[in-house]
């Protein structure tokens, strides 16, 4: 990361987050996250691939530290860790969520209406997009023409819903949490998980 004076921020930040995780046992863990634990290594899911978290710090598959706000996720979600399970698995949307309130607009700015203006029109390719992250059908018989859910965390689920644009009415696209997500993520990490599946589904239908 570059030693700009906002990436020193962002570096400060992490190393914070490191100090706090090499105090916390995750031994016993492992069902309650979903991670493995391998020796003093902990393996995190995150999108489908291997973040581990090491003496060193945060590594990829590649051993390179992921994104800064992937690693704000990650952290977050070893950090917060409860001491058992939650079973609230009902469907929320982000706005309902008790400290959201002041990343609503970000939420729907950065979240949704990307979803919905990329896609518009292409329900196909975003069919396409959920795929390539591993979307799969939810069997819940959504009145929608598209819905997928991602696990981008073990025990995070997210649920997309998409209209395409009809009879005078724009698409739109609604990115869903279980109730429990506040007991592994505060609100800003929820929102930049959010971010980062709005992302990385956009990246997929370019290439």
């Amino acid at each position: 990361m570059t030693r700009t004076a906002n990436g020193s921020v962002y570096d400060e930040t992490y190393r914070n987050y490191l100090e706090q995780l090499r105090t916390r046992k995750f031994a016993g863990k492992e069902d309650v996250l979903g991670v493995a634990v391998e020796g003093e290594t902990v393996v995190v899911p995150y999108f489908a691939a291997p973040v581990r978290l090491t003496a060193g710090g945060l590594k990829d598959d590649a051993g390179r530290r992921p994104d800064f706000s992937d690693c704000v996720v990650v952290c977050r979600y070893l950090l917060m860790c409860p001491p058992f399970e939650p079973k609230q698995k009902d469907w929320s949307a982000y706005r309902d969520f008790p400290d959201a309130g002041p990343l609503t607009v970000f939420w729907s700015d950065a979240v949704e209406k990307p979803l919905a203006r990329t896609f518009a029109g292409r329900v196909d390719a975003l069919r396409k997009a959920c795929d390539a992250l591993g979307g799969v059908d939810p069997e819940m018989g959504i009145a929608c023409d598209l819905s997928r859910r991602f696990s981008p965390l073990p025990k995070v689920p997210l649920l997309l819903v998409f209209n395409d644009a009809e009879d005078g009415f724009p698409a739109a696209a609604s990115v869903l949490f279980e109730k429990r997500a506040s007991t592994y993520l505060d609100a800003e990490s929820q929102a930049i998980l959010g971010h980062a599946l709005s992302r990385r589904l956009i990246a997929a239908s370019e290439r």
